[in-house]
């Protein structure tokens, strides 16, 4: 990826974010949030460059404290920006999946898919069509190790405590600041992370500023039970975006090609290099196995384009009526690349502007919360493997030959969420591999968390 196509990246990302509605946006004149999209590069057709089209998009800075997660699946417990474009993309991804089952004229319709074929004539598992592409844009330096770095050399820091700062206004805002070089003054600007260590007895403190640790998200009161978006964007550059219970339809993992951050970001190359993937490169052979990729290196690059986000944390500060200082906004914005309910907005986990009597309804529901994507899951599972048992062709007179079992399609669907994340073997297998070598440590919660059913149709 050159400069052209991040600045490109970046002008499509934000000019997307300013075709939603203004509802859940933030107050420019004291708000401020984080923006981060995935976009789909694909060759142009009649041109030298490239095709660009934004396919998921979130805005946030929340996150919920360890007690107040919901059992139910049905309210989203980590609100950053990162994480919604991520579960957003997911919902975009199921929909391409049923879009390449669908036929019209004897064609499967327009995806990003293409079914593979398997022995006997039956249809095998959904693979990325060649010249596809996804890149990652952010407004802000993900929360976590892509946040700790020195300005310019990147020099790496020694262990120390983070201090918080007059910015440190929010959930996030006692995470990444960025210290020292006030104006008129020759010193290192210095970032810095809030995310609390989750073995803070190897570091000998909390808040100590050590590179590669896992951490959990910042936050004030009970400690929250998600990690950083620097750790889960590690993570989906190992295992990929699409997570466990959509691996089960695909035939390779969905990787994240680029990294592209806004231009007027405060952020470090080489920190956010070594969050995602440069943390990991002692590990000669992490015991990744096919069909997994090992030391994937996304392409990290700042856009230099001029486009700003209007929102961003950093801008001039408001005015002293405002308050003098920027507030977070308390919503988060949800937009895919899909049919039904593309655009959403998001407060504590549930649909904005829902009455509290209906609070614990499907109708208080995000798209993006585990129980709906679960639900979109089993259909689309159901629906995919039927078909290709309906298309397996299996001689009777073929001695020993087992005939399919359409029935056995509908069983994922009768499982628990997290019984139902168990069938993904390859994955969880794998992740168990990852999480004991290349992480050492990862938050476990509470079971009770995945026992949840689809309530699907």
């Amino acid at each position: 990826m050159d400069i052209n196509l991040a600045n490109r990246i970046a002008r499509e990302c934000l000019a997307q974010f300013a075709k939603l509605p203004k509802t859940g946006k933030p107050n420019e004149s004291f708000e401020w949030t984080i923006l981060s999209a995935i976009v789909l590069v694909t060759p142009a057709h009649h041109a030298a460059s490239s095709d660009i089209r934004v396919v998921a998009l979130g805005t946030g800075t929340k996150c919920l404290p360890g007690d107040e997660l919901s059992p139910r699946g049905d309210r989203v417990h980590d609100s950053h920006a990162e994480v919604l474009a991520r579960r957003a993309f997911v919902r975009y991804l199921y929909e391409q999946i049923e879009q390449a089952l669908l036929v019209e004229g004897g064609q499967p319709k327009e995806s990003i898919f293409e079914r593979q074929t398997v022995d006997g004539g039956g249809c095998g598992k959904f693979v990325l069509k060649n010249g596809h592409s996804f890149h990652f844009f952010t407004t802000h330096s993900p929360c976590g190790d892509a946040s700790i770095y020195k300005r310019e050399e990147d020099a790496l820091l020694p262990a120390k405590r983070a201090r918080r700062t007059d910015e440190a206004c929010s959930d996030r805002a006692d995470e990444e600041t960025t210290v020292g070089c006030c104006i008129g003054e020759d010193r290192t600007a210095v970032g810095m992370t809030g995310g609390k260590l989750l073995d803070p007895e190897a570091h000998g403190d909390l808040m100590a500023q050590t590179i590669g640790a896992v951490r959990t998200k910042p936050g004030r009161g009970v400690r929250t039970a998600s990690v950083s978006c620097s750790d889960k964007l590690a993570r989906w550059n190992v295992l990929g975006v699409q997570g466990g219970l959509l691996m089960m339809l695909l035939g390779r993992p969905i990787y994240l090609d680029g990294v592209v951050v806004c231009d007027g970001t405060d952020h470090s190359v080489v920190a956010l290099e070594r969050a995602i993937w440069g943390r990991f490169e002692r590990w000669k052979e992490p015991a990744l196995r096919e069909p997994f990729e090992r030391h994937h290196r996304p392409v990290v690059i700042a856009a230099d384009g001029g486009e700003l986000f209007a929102y961003r944390k950093n801008r001039p500060h408001p005015t002293k009526e405002a308050g003098g200082k920027f507030q977070p906004s308390p919503c988060g914005i949800v937009w895919c690349d899909v049919k039904e309910r593309p655009h959403e907005v998001e407060v504590a986990g549930r649909r904005h502007g829902v009455t509290k009597r209906k609070l614990a309804t499907p109708a208080a529901r995000l798209q993006i919360s585990k129980i709906e994507l679960f639900n979109r899951f089993a259909r689309t599972y159901r629906r995919a493997e039927r078909e290709a048992l309906h298309n397996l062709t299996v001689p009777s007179s073929v001695e020993g030959a087992t005939q399919p079992n359409i029935a056995a399609a509908d069983d994922v669907g009768k499982l628990s969420y997290a019984d139902a994340k168990a069938r993904s073997v390859a994955y969880a297998t794998q992740w168990a591999s990852v999480r004991a070598t290349m992480f050492g440590r990862w938050p476990v919660k509470p079971t009770s968390l995945g026992a949840f059913l689809s309530d699907a149709s």
